[in-house]
């Protein structure tokens, strides 16, 4: 039998023991890169990540300005007298004062009042209000015939801003000023800081409880009674008229004295005026108005006395003057028409007459004028006198006063 071929070794078959891990070695050459990723990245994370960080960084400088802003607020109706431009309003309404003409109106909503030089207002809108501009101002041909019963000048204009139906008062020494015994300044503008953002605006000006009313929004007015001042002659007119002569006086006195007057005191009406309102009497009555008459008067008559005698006088303290309109006495006692007109600017008149107001229909002709001129004359020696009636009477026609 060949042992030999039994003998040969199993290494085929039998487990052979585990190899030690062997130690890396070190690269002989630069490393080759990575091949490229084929997949593609996407960019819109990073992008709405900035958005947000652009957002809030907005949100945060916006915080921190107003913040910055530390202007002290206005007070609700607080007015501020800052310049404005011209006539720069949208719209005017004409309002007839008892002695002027003007035009007023307001300006919209604002938050910021104008700059001053450049440089912002140093005040700020009430929290959540305005700043409104309003303006009342004389026109250039403003003047009209005003007629009073004394002085000074009794009434007094109030001016209002009515805005969504809250009145905001404007008149005063830091508002609006409107006296005609005032300063030449009259009127104007001024800024009144309002609540909310208003939509209705209207200036309201008040003279002795009459109220005339300009809408902002279109210049419309209602004027009431007050438009009857705007059918007034204006001063020129009224001395270009002529005075109507009051004619020869009748005698009504029997005493048989013969008296005359001075040459140059004769009686004559050098002014009337038809006006629906006078200061101290207020607005006339509806259907009626006031009949303003100036009349230059005798103030002093003499006895004609004959050859070598003593002329005698008697005056106003003697003798007494009245009239009558009609039935209808003066609404108030005569008063010096220089007295009435004193100013700085007023030219007095030389013939120092009375004024006299009284009530009649308006649009009527006025009845007959009549004004009386008497007393008890004291004649005779200085220790022998009399007293003798003296009475003298002029009549004007009511139609020559239209």
């Amino acid at each position: 039998m060949n042992h030999e071929s039994s003998a040969e070794p199993r290494a085929a078959t039998e487990p052979t023991a585990p190899t030690a891990p062997t130690e890396p070695t070190e690269p002989t050459g630069p490393a080759r890169p990575a091949p490229p990723r084929t997949e593609g990245r996407s960019l819109w994370p990073l992008v709405a990540l900035l958005a947000v960080l652009v957002v809030g960084l907005s949100a945060a400088l916006v915080v921190v300005r107003a913040g910055e802003d530390d202007r002290p607020r206005a007070q609700v109706g607080q007015l501020f007298d800052v310049p404005f431009a011209e006539d720069d309003l949208p719209h005017y309404g004409q309002v007839l004062l008892p002695w002027a003409r003007t035009k007023a109106g307001a300006g919209a909503p604002r938050e910021e009042l104008p700059d001053l030089l450049g440089a912002e207002a140093n005040v700020r809108a009430p929290e959540g209000g305005r700043f409104v501009r309003v303006e009342v101002k004389l026109e250039e041909d403003y003047s009209i015939p005003l007629s009073s019963i004394g002085r000074p000048y009794a009434q007094e204009t109030e001016v209002v801003l009515r805005a969504d139906g809250r009145d905001y008062p404007l008149s005063g020494p830091d508002g609006l000023v409107l006296d005609p015994d005032g300063p030449f300044q009259q009127g104007g503008g001024v800024w009144v800081a309002v609540d909310g953002n208003p939509t209705e605006l209207e200036v309201r000006v008040t003279v002795d409880g009459l109220t005339q009313v300009v809408h902002a929004s279109d210049g419309a007015v209602e004027s009431g009674q007050a438009a009857g001042l705007g059918e007034l002659p204006s001063q020129e007119q009224l001395a270009e008229r002529e005075a109507i002569p009051c004619g020869t006086p009748r005698r009504l006195d029997d005493s048989g004295l013969r008296v005359n007057f001075r040459p140059d005191l004769e009686c004559r009406v050098q002014l009337t005026l038809r006006t629906p309102y006078v200061d101290g009497l207020g607005w006339a009555e509806e259907g009626r108005e006031f009949l303003v008459v100036h009349v230059a008067r005798p103030r002093r008559v003499s006895l004609v006395s004959g050859r070598g005698e003593a002329t005698r006088f008697w005056d106003d303290e003697a003798l007494e003057f009245s009239a009558r309109l009609g039935d209808a006495e003066p609404l108030r006692p005569a008063a010096n028409v220089n007295a009435l007109n004193e100013g700085l600017l007023t030219i007095s008149d030389p013939d120092d007459p009375d004024q006299l107001v009284f009530d009649v229909a308006a649009g009527k002709p006025a009845p007959d004028l009549r004004f009386d001129y008497q007393g008890q004359a004291v004649d005779g020696e200085p220790f022998v006198r009399e007293r003798r009636p003296v009475h003298f009477r002029w009549t004007i026609p009511g139609g020559d006063l239209s």
